[in-house]
């Protein structure tokens, strides 16, 4: 059952991905990812009638450990991708679920068997090759470019902060359920987001009119990837479920090129059949 909901999520994100994009060319950065969270913030609170609500020291320190930290990855982020080549930058995400190797034995104890190890790996080293263009710069060039550039550093703390949110969020929601830890997350993020989409003077209603429907669409796929994450997550090792999530990578190149008419999709696609050989030592590894 976990796989099922760890796929779905790859699926709903690559589809979330496309239209981030679409709607990047009118609105802010900033604006969309407040828009990510209205649909979730409208719909998770009034279920919290439906369940039995649990608040002890584990939730409070997972929720808001996961929460702080998705405040601050929205903001580093976007400057991220502000001051640095997209080329650089996003092959940065790709070592999360190396983070939560690291992590996850030490707080939660939860570590893959041999199979599961080597197929993260694979998925680790598939994501680097989608998200770098060899074309252009050599393999190590995303690594040169942390020395030179802030924004592949940000970047770099971006991936690193998500693997440990990951951690954070097991913790919030064996303490608690998934429909409690997504509601309260969602509530703390919208409400920071809100504060500095505010305070920035970037709300813009004119713009969000004409990109209505793509933020929409954003907002609505945000909805499913937290449900389809979340509930993985309750049922399987964060490692596992962080490293199919990736999948989102390749699903994201597909809708890219059919869509947008991005290139480079040869190499892309090998990048996704080596992530895709990798889901597959993962899920014959339980």
């Amino acid at each position: 059952m976990w796989l099922f909901f760890a796929l779905l999520n790859p699926v709903s994100e690559g589809l979330r991905s496309l239209f981030i994009k679409r709607s990047s060319k009118h609105v802010d950065p900033l604006l969309i990812s407040w828009s990510n969270n209205v649909i979730p913030v409208l719909i998770f609170p009034p279920m919290l009638l439906l369940i039995d609500l649990k608040f002890n020291a584990n939730f409070w320190i997972g929720f808001l450990g996961s929460g702080i930290i998705q405040v601050i990855n929205t903001v580093l982020y976007m400057r991220a991708i502000s001051k640095g080549d997209i080329s650089t930058v996003m092959p940065m995400l790709s070592f999360t679920p190396l983070v939560l190797l690291i992590a996850s034995p030490f707080t939660i104890g939860e570590f893959p068997n041999t199979i599961g190890l080597f197929g993260i790996m694979l998925v680790v080293l598939g994501s680097y090759v989608l998200n770098i263009d060899l074309k252009k710069m050599s393999p190590l060039e995303p690594f040169k470019a942390i020395i030179k550039n802030k924004g592949t550093r940000y970047m770099l703390i971006v991936a690193i902060l998500w693997g440990i949110s990951g951690v954070f969020d097991k913790i919030s929601i064996k303490s608690s359920s998934v429909l409690q830890h997504i509601t309260f997350l969602n509530l703390l993020v919208f409400i920071s987001i809100s504060i500095l989409v505010l305070s920035q003077k970037k709300f813009n209603k004119e713009k969000m009119k004409s990109a209505k429907v793509d933020l929409f669409l954003v907002s609505l796929f945000t909805t499913g990837s937290y449900l389809f994450h979340y509930i993985a997550l309750s049922l399987t090792l964060v490692a596992y479920v962080v490293s199919i999530k990736r999948i989102s990578s390749v699903i994201a190149v597909l809708l890219g090129y059919y869509f947008l008419n991005e290139p480079n999709v040869r190499q892309r696609l090998f990048g996704s059949i080596i992530m895709f050989l990798g889901v597959m030592l993962i899920i014959f590894s339980q």
